[in-house]
């Protein structure tokens, strides 16, 4: 079958017209400039329910069986022929059909990367961290932390007026420097009676701004949301604790900065172990068990630009939402389309279908898929009996590219790109530049995730919100230990810009 396949789509009087048709249909993409445009009774508790991921990013693949190698032609007329993908209908030339004389439309970047808008003048660390939890941020956390302490109150109207005191910005936001302070020390595992102990060994700003009862209190009582409410909004949404300031981080971390040229997404585990409807089991995480998040961030610099929690299946709603890497990825992508940046991703969110919707909507990509896709070829996956570590094969659109290389004995890394058109090869390594880019720009979301791990302000807590509110701290928190004029003593609160 596959024989009179190839010898079908490789006769020499078809190969002229088979490429006229493919030139055909390149497209052409306006350029785009982007200038800087622990208590039962805590109705936080839910029943814990853990959830094993499918998420395998292994980029290798198993060869398959050497049976059909003999059975595929290795050349039709001048060393020019097409693969046939396994659904019988997506070709790939051996060799490139676009013309690689002149830059094409879709690699064209015009783009400044770096902080635009407000966050240009941004002189102190104080300044940066307002630029993600700004003012209004820190009024509604004190406006709803105030209404759960009422409600506690009036739960228990036989304690003291004065163990259930209202709290205002000033105090919230020495929470929060408190918070960055004992991360910068290592001592965010730490017992807090230790650092809040008189002789000598705790530290005494600590005990400046508030005893260490008040400071537990105000840990517990914390809330980011309208808990009066709470009961109707997590019946449409699981997120409702937390929602709105996740949506106004998103957002400031938007206009406070503009990515460059090459992004990454990619998912990531937040350690927990809580009451929690919906944590992931991940065996090949450090962590486990945790909440899973997705990211886009910026390949180079490592700022997040983009984020969402995987929380499962949402009830009917606005935000009930696909969980398919194909939607995922095109959410994720909806701020920066039409800028052609180039997008990376590993064989999880990868598909055909995938490129081709970046491509229509202004963005390269390039990313492992896995052998299972009806679009690759046979040719790509079957196993040659002298085939030696650093072969590859190459395929080619118009507008895309697909290179096939093993790495070892029985194992092939299959790599799509849109954003070559070329079968060149490193100098240096004689691999792919198709796989080059992807090893250098694959890891961004791993780097941010090891950014976060290294400073984190995260306590010991059963409650699933204020493990998402250390994690956005520790993403706008980075310690620049180049910079000689920060010490230890400073409370770091650096962002990503």
């Amino acid at each position: 079958y596959h024989r009179q396949r190839n010898e079908y789509y490789n006769r020499p009087e078809d190969i002229e017209r088979i490429i006229q048709e493919l030139e055909d249909e390149d497209n052409e993409y306006d350029v785009l400039d982007d200038y800087g445009s622990d208590h039962d009774d805590d109705p936080d508790f839910e029943p814990e329910v853990i959830e094993n991921s499918d998420h395998d990013s292994d980029s290798e693949e198993e060869l398959d069986s050497p049976s059909t190698a003999d059975e595929i032609e290795e050349s039709v007329g001048e060393n020019f022929r097409f693969f046939i993908g396994k659904d019988g209908e997506t070709l790939w030339a051996n060799e490139p059909v676009a013309s690689i004389s002149k830059t094409k439309s879709k690699n064209i970047i015009k783009i400044f990367p770096g902080p635009k808008g407000a966050a240009r003048q941004c002189k102190t660390e104080i300044e940066c961290f307002s630029q993600f939890f700004s003012l209004d941020i820190v009024d509604k956390i004190v406006s709803h932390t105030n209404t759960y302490i009422q409600w506690r109150k009036l739960a228990n109207p036989n304690s003291r007026d004065r163990n259930f005191r209202l709290t205002n910005k000033k105090e919230i936001q020495a929470v929060f420097g408190a918070l960055f302070l004992i991360a910068v020390k290592r001592a965010n595992r730490t017992n807090l009676s230790e650092l809040f102990t008189s002789n000598g060994t705790g530290l005494m700003i600590l005990r400046a701004n508030f005893s260490e009862r008040r400071f537990r209190f105000l840990m517990r009582c914390i809330r980011f949301d309208d808990i009066s409410t709470r009961t109707d909004r997590v019946k449409n949404d699981k997120l409702a604790p937390i929602r709105d300031l996740l949506n106004c981080f998103v957002i400031n971390s938007q206009q406070s900065y503009s990515p460059g040229e090459f992004t990454t997404i990619d998912e990531m585990l937040v350690a927990f172990r809580g009451r929690c409807g919906f944590i992931q089991y991940m065996d090949k995480k450090p962590a486990k068990y945790g909440l899973k998040m997705y990211a886009l961030c910026d390949a180079r610099t490592f700022y997040t630009y983009n984020l969402e929690i995987y929380c499962g299946k949402q009830d009917t709603g606005p935000f009930a939402t696909s969980n398919k890497p194909y939607d995922i990825v095109t959410r994720l992508t909806e701020p920066i389309q039409k800028s052609k940046r180039n997008v990376t991703t590993d064989n999880w969110f990868s598909s055909y279908p995938l490129a081709e919707n970046l491509l229509k909507n202004g963005l390269t990509f390039m990313g492992t898929i896995k052998k299972n896709k009806k679009e690759i070829p046979p040719e790509f996956i079957v196993q040659h009996r002298n085939l030696e570590p650093g072969t590859h094969q190459f395929g080619a659109q118009p507008d895309m590219t697909l290179v096939s290389m093993v790495t070892k004995k029985k194992k092939v890394v299959l790599v799509l790109s849109s954003m070559h058109d070329d079968n060149f090869t490193d100098e240096g390594t004689g691999k792919p530049n198709q796989i080059m880019d992807y090893n250098a720009t694959k890891g961004g979301v791993d780097t941010v995730d090891l950014m976060c791990a290294r400073c984190s302000t995260s306590r010991n807590t059963r409650r699933w919100p204020m493990i998402i509110l250390d994690y956005l701290f520790a993403k706008v928190k980075y310690q620049n230990k180049q910079n000689s004029s920060i010490t230890d003593r400073n409370i770091l609160v650096v962002s990503n810009i």
